[in-house]
Parts: C-alpha cells; sequence; structure tokens
C-alpha cells in the first residue's frame, strides 16, 4: 500500500476525485477557479460541524456549558458572554463557539484548493478559565484539540504541534499543523489570552465579567482556538486519499473516519435483478435508512459488483451490502469492509445490528 500524500500530484489527484464524486465542482469566476461544496463535500462537512466542538472536551471540563452562537463572527462571541454566565450561575469555567462566514484567503494562494477558497467558514472557540490555572488550560486543550484532530486520521502522526511563541506576540501561542502537499501548513491556532479582552468588554458595557472561582471571583483570561472548516475538509481528504494495488492496477480511493463519511453503507443489488430482488434491496436501503446509517443506493446498476466496489471506495464509503439470487432463498447477504476487501456473510435480520456495532466502535 502507497499513500500518494506528498507532491503536486497529490493534490491534483484528490481534486480529480472530489469533482468525479460529488464532493466539490469548479466555478470559473474572472479568469480564476473557485471550488463550491457538491452534494457529498455538504455532507462532510455536515459531519464534521457535527464532531466540533468535541464530546471529550466537554467532559473534560466537569459540565462546562457550550452554546453555538447564531450571529456572524463580526458579532463577537465575546457579545454572549455576560448572558452565559448568568446561565452557569457565574461558575468558571465555561466556553462559547461560534461559526460564521468569511472572506480571508488571497488570489496568491488560490492554487491550494479548498485551502485557500475565497468563501470560507470560520470556527471559533472562546475557554473562560481561572487566571491561576491558565497556563493548565491551556496545556490541557493543546493536547485536546490534537487528541480531535488525530482520532480521524488514518495517519495520526500528519498532524503536529509547534510553539509559536516569539518576542512578536502578545499572548502564548500554538499551531496544530498538518502535512500538505506544498508542506507543512496551520489547520488549527490556539492562543492563551489574558483578562485585557474582558476588561475592555467591563468598560464598554459597565456590567462586570468577574465569575467565580470557588470561593473568589476573578475576571478569566482566555484560551482562544481557531480553524476553517475548509481546512479541516481539505486535511481529511488528503489524509484520506490512499493508492492500493489490487490485481494488475493501482487505485486511489478515500479512506475517511467512518464518522466524517458522507455516507457508510452502499447497497449493491445484483445486475438484472428480478423484482423480488430489487425488494430486497429497497428494504434493506429503507431498514438502514430508518436506523440513522446514511446509506447509497442504486436501484439499477449498469455494471458488476467489483466495478461498483471500485466506485464506492473512491466515494470514500467504508461498507457495502451485496445482494443476489441466493439471498432470496437465504436471506444472506455480502458486507465488504472498504480497508480491508473483507467480505462476510450476514443475515438480513442482523444486517442492521451488525453495521450500528461496526460504525460505534470508531
Amino acid at each position: 500500500m502507497v499513500s500518494p500524500k506528498s507532491g503536486a500530484s497529490a493534490l491534483e489527484a484528490l481534486v480529480a476525485l472530489c469533482k468525479a464524486h460529488g464532493y466539490v465542482y469548479a466555478v470559473e469566476t474572472a479568469g480564476a477557479t473557485v471550488y463550491n461544496f457538491g452534494s457529498l463535500g455538504a455532507e462532510l462537512r455536515r459531519n464534521l460541524q457535527a464532531e466540533w466542538p468535541s464530546n471529550e472536551a466537554v467532559e473534560e471540563a466537569m459540565q462546562t456549558g457550550y452554546y453555538h452562537c447564531p450571529q456572524s463572527l463580526q458579532h463577537g462571541v465575546l457579545s454572549h458572554y455576560h448572558s452565559s454566565l448568568q446561565l452557569l450561575n457565574n461558575k468558571l469555567p465555561f466556553g462559547l463557539a461560534e461559526m460564521g462566514r468569511c472572506f480571508p484567503r488571497t488570489a496568491a494562494e488560490e492554487e491550494r484548493f479548498l485551502y485557500s477558497a475565497r468563501e470560507m467558514t470560520a470556527m471559533s472557540m472562546l475557554f473562560f478559565v481561572p487566571p491561576k490555572k491558565s497556563g493548565v488550560w491551556f496545556d490541557l486543550y493543546q493536547r485536546q484539540r490534537m487528541q480531535w484532530w488525530r482520532k480521524f486520521a488514518s495517519s495520526p502522526s500528519s498532524f503536529s504541534v509547534v510553539d509559536t511563541s516569539d518576542a512578536d506576540n502578545t499572548y502564548p501561542m500554538v499551531n496544530i499543523q498538518f502535512a500538505f502537499p506544498w508542506g507543512v501548513d496551520t489547520v488549527e491556532r490556539i492562543a492563551l489570552r489574558d483578562d485585557s479582552d474582558l476588561l475592555d468588554l467591563e468598560r464598554k458595557t459597565g456590567m462586570s465579567c468577574q465569575g467565580k472561582d470557588g470561593r473568589k471571583t476573578v475576571v478569566p483570561h482566555v484560551v482562544e482556538m481557531e480553524t476553517y472548516l475548509e481546512w479541516a475538509c481539505l486535511a481529511y481528504l488528503l489524509d484520506g486519499l490512499t493508492e492500493v494495488k489490487r490485481t494488475e492496477t493501482v487505485q486511489k480511493i478515500l479512506r475517511l473516519h467512518c464518522r466524517l463519511a458522507p455516507y457508510k453503507v452502499a447497497v449493491l443489488p445484483g445486475r438484472g435483478t428480478e423484482s423480488q430482488l430489487r425488494e430486497i434491496t429497497d428494504y434493506i436501503a429503507r431498514d438502514l435508512r430508518t436506523a440513522g446509517i446514511p446509506c447509497w443506493y442504486s436501484a439499477d446498476p449498469q455494471c458488476s459488483n467489483e466495478q461498483q466496489y471500485t466506485w464506492y471506495d473512491e466515494m470514500g464509503v467504508p461498507f457495502s451490502v451485496a445482494v443476489n439470487e441466493n439471498t432470496i432463498k437465504t436471506g444472506i447477504t455480502l458486507v465488504r469492509n472498504r480497508d480491508t476487501t473483507i467480505k462476510e456473510q450476514v443475515h438480513i435480520s442482523q444486517l442492521q445490528l451488525m453495521l450500528l456495532r461496526y460504525m460505534q466502535a470508531y
């Protein structure tokens, strides 16, 4: 198995694969190519949004409150500080998370695909912590965010953390970086800010920003984390791009983490299926979707099962369920794993439970 994660060819291969399978589509505007998310890309975005901020971060904070603010980033997450502090009975620590659209990139970086898209989705978290414990929280969130990035990666070592604090920086800062084809580049910035932003908020609003730290009341320091959704999408698409040698050919597939994959299962009816077999595949697709398993189903395939496996591997679908004439007699289906290509016989009655267990194990 060979991984094509370095060099311009990897980015070119990924762009071609993403365009072929509906992750993105290209629009020519003002002499430049702009990429928008297609149907599969939109699902990948939604899956990443659902995972951010991570549940682990909430658990590590002993009942910390996270609130997704609907306002734009220009409005500022700090405008929600006082109301959120009151909801938590003025107790520290707590956090706020926000997403919003912005236009941060320059035309000079257009060759970097989604990393330099003109319109981006900014994702920001602010965590308000007692001043005496701010260094501990800063270290904790460096580890937490690294764990978040690595847990969805097939090559966790592609992510690293670099201390970017220097004489020009007012605050301690680190960058989480990913090994992109053009070199190591930033996917998230984490900074430890003092109480100056909240003291400024006090002056502007006339309202105290003090929170409870045990029996004391203090103005908290802020751990600030920010990234872009497009950076995350590109990092995980590149991380999943893998070359596998099958028979006499080398195929490029997307080995996306099951939690991020737009579709978890593809249902494959046999070619020239009779009505009974069509009813079985319709039932399987409905049953899986009812269980909350995103399922891709083509009712009238024009190619063999092996050709469909190739197509769905390129799409990044983790599992495929094939039915044939024997399924009518025995109820047995063939479940194929994208990563191992192993096919397992599973009865229709056990199919939903088996797939749910597989997905919960990720």
